[in-house]
């Protein structure tokens, strides 16, 4: 079931009710550490706890294994569960086989789409919180999950089991053409309007597991048309009419166009906790920051999310630094402000120069992997009026003229370079008389400390992650958000990882290994002197997106991108999927469009016999066997999206 906004604080008293009854720990996070945006969501879920004084425990995890581990570790004393960047796309009374006598309750923060409806209509045990995406745009949905539901359980009432249903449906076209002249029973008696058994929200329904598949793709765990919740039939319904059929046929239908869209992104998982923390008068700067954060990392993968949050946190930041910022520094000064960014990388932290040409959006717009590109970079540097040996000067050392002209600069060639959106704001946090960092650069390093190797030492080389100590970087990056040194450690990993991440693109596009295949491109990394870093998802995700924004201002046709990389030790391949970008002209907002790689990967498992491993929370990303690799791509063209 799901909890609304309006329902936040009450749902929240009564687990802290429930939690607070034993001097036990009784609260349990499960949280992917993966995620900045989970992560930073953990902060500040953690800060509501301490305050409350509510004991907890937290457990980061990789993948749905270690999910399904953690979960099966639990004391039996735990009453509740938190899960924070993951759970929402499976059926977690199924995987998890939650026994629904217990008192445990399972309460489920998530961003990635779509909800798997059976934890958002169904379970009782599974609190699923809204961020106004279940209210406001799954009533259809909605009634068709619970329409499903009643007309199951009047099935089961008349010895019919779900088997029969697949039998059926095939024929249900040809008998509906058939019995024109039949008389039918009034649809409105299966109206899941009417008496569905409840709201979906919590108090309302009732659910009772079954067994089901432990695949973790998004509906997969149960067939979409077969909820597992048994609600009581509404009165004079009569099963095998032909309108009761008809309307089967829709609600299914509805089910399977609603997972049928795709993966996405919807509001950050950390905006949700600011808002209960919000709600609870408990607010402050720090978690105003980390929200921010939180925030900024989806401004990658889904940067429509971010843009139509970014005013909010905007009107935020000023509203709680009403003074703006001071000249003056001071030693405990945490202050936010608005100050003007920029889409290069990392500028503050590296020369002008250096920051265009490691940027993600630059390097698109003007092709800096080749001479040409380079060249174009060269001149319009010429026009802007800074020489090449000042922008190669490390911007603390850079002319201050030229720091203060550059927004206006940059202005004035925008247009001529097709660099439009170069300029635009950011939020700035002071640490006192150690720096000042911009949220941007401080997701750049906290996510170069979730990928890099578990060291602090600036000089050692960024080397892939192990799985073993993925957890490791989790708590590094969990404490280098409220640490300085530790984000200028980060930086310099993150400078590292860019660099490699624009050498293995440049050589992929110069050797044309970007494959155009019927519906997708194609790169395969299997070689390279920065081959083992990609074996870690975050790094690879980097190179996908720089080359899916390279790929867009070089061809414009609209294709999405598959993106394999060799993980040596494994003799694997870690696969990615990525979505065609939109153009800047399209009606709705330039970025990715929803994913369709997650359920094209499980078809094309199924279909072949490719040994694939599917178990990252991110359902695009799988895992094939080296020797499977071209029975699965060639599968994949075939299959489609």
């Amino acid at each position: 079931m799901y909890v609304p906004t309006d329902r936040y604080v009450p749902v929240f008293e009564s687990f802290k009710a429930a939690t607070m009854s034993r001097t036990t720990c009784q609260t349990v996070i499960l949280v992917s550490c993966l995620d900045i945006d989970a992560l930073c969501a953990c902060k500040v879920l953690v800060s509501i706890l301490r305050r409350e004084q509510i004991l907890y425990r937290i457990v980061p995890v990789v993948g749905y294994s270690e999910l399904k581990a953690a979960w099966t570790a639990l004391d039996e004393e735990v009453r509740a569960v938190v899960m924070i960047g993951c759970g929402g796309l499976v059926d977690l009374g199924t995987y998890l086989e939650v026994d629904e006598v217990e008192e445990r309750k399972i309460y489920v923060f998530d961003s990635h789409r779509p909800w798997n409806l059976e934890n958002v209509f169904g379970a009782n045990e599974v609190w699923c919180f809204d961020d106004g995406d279940i209210s406001d745009y799954l009533s259809k949905e909605q009634t068709a999950f619970q329409g499903l539901e009643k007309i199951r359980a009047l099935r089961q009432e008349a010895g019919q089991d779900d088997e029969t249903d697949s039998e059926t449906d095939s024929d249900e076209s040809t008998d509906a053409d058939e019995s024109d002249g039949e008389p039918e029973e009034s649809a409105s008696t299966v109206d899941a309007g009417e008496d569905a058994g409840g709201s979906g929200q919590p108090g309302a329904g009732s659910a009772s597991p079954s067994p089901g598949s432990a695949s973790p793709t998004p509906g997969s765990l149960r067939s979409p048309g077969s909820p597992r919740s048994t609600g009581s039939p509404g009165p004079g319904l009569r099963t095998g009419t032909q309108s009761v059929r008809k309307l089967r046929r829709e609600y299914k239908a509805t089910i399977a166009a609603y997972y049928g869209h795709g993966s996405s992104y919807s509001s950050p998982v950390v905006s949700q906790m600011y808002t209960l923390l919000t709600l609870l008068g408990d607010a402050s700067t720090e978690e105003l920051w980390l929200t921010i954060v939180g925030s900024t990392s989806l401004d990658t993968a889904s940067p429509e999310s971010y843009a139509r949050l970014y005013p909010l946190l905007r009107d935020e930041v000023l509203r709680m630094s009403p003074a703006g910022p001071t000249t003056k520094a001071v030693a405990d000064d945490r202050s936010l402000s608005i100050e003007t960014d920029y889409r290069l990388f990392l500028l503050r932290h590296s020369s002008l120069y250096e920051s265009m040409m490691n940027s993600t959006f630059m390097s698109a717009k003007l092709e800096l992997w080749n001479q040409k590109g380079r060249t174009k970079l060269h001149t319009m540097l010429a026009r802007m009026g800074v020489s090449l040996q000042l922008s190669r000067e490390k911007w603390t050392h850079t002319d201050v003229t030229v720091k203060r002209t550059l927004r206006d600069r940059l202005a004035g060639i925008s247009d001529q370079y097709g660099i439009g959106g170069v300029v635009r704001e950011g939020v700035l946090r002071k640490f006192g008389y150690r720096g000042a960092l911009t949220a941007g650069d401080c997701v750049e390093a906290v996510a170069a400390l979730l990928e890099s190797a578990h060291t602090t030492d600036v000089a050692a080389p960024a080397a892939a992650t192990d799985r073993a100590h993925w957890t490791t970087n989790f708590w590094t990056g969990w404490d280098a958000l409220g640490d300085i040194d530790l984000l200028h450690v980060g930086v310099g990993h993150a400078k590292r990882l860019q660099e490699a991440v624009v050498r293995t693109g440049t050589a992929l596009l110069e050797k044309r290994l970007v494959r155009l295949l019927r519906v997708f491109r194609l790169a395969i990394v299997k070689e390279g002197p920065d081959l083992d870093l990609f074996a870690n998802p975050i790094t690879l995700a980097r190179l996908a997106h720089w080359l899916s924004e390279s790929c867009h201002h070089l061809d414009y046709r609209a294709l999405p991108l598959v993106l394999a990389a060799l993980d040596r030790e494994a003799d694997v391949y870690l696969v990615l999927g990525l979505p065609a970008l939109r153009h800047s002209d399209d009606t709705v907002a330039p970025g990715p469009a929803a994913n369709g790689f997650g359920q094209a990967f499980a078809r094309v498992a199924e279909q072949t016999n490719a040994r694939v491993r599917i178990d990252s929370f991110h359902s695009a990303m799988v895992e094939v066997r080296k020797d499977d690799l071209a029975g699965f791509l060639e599968g994949l063209t075939v299959v489609g999206l």
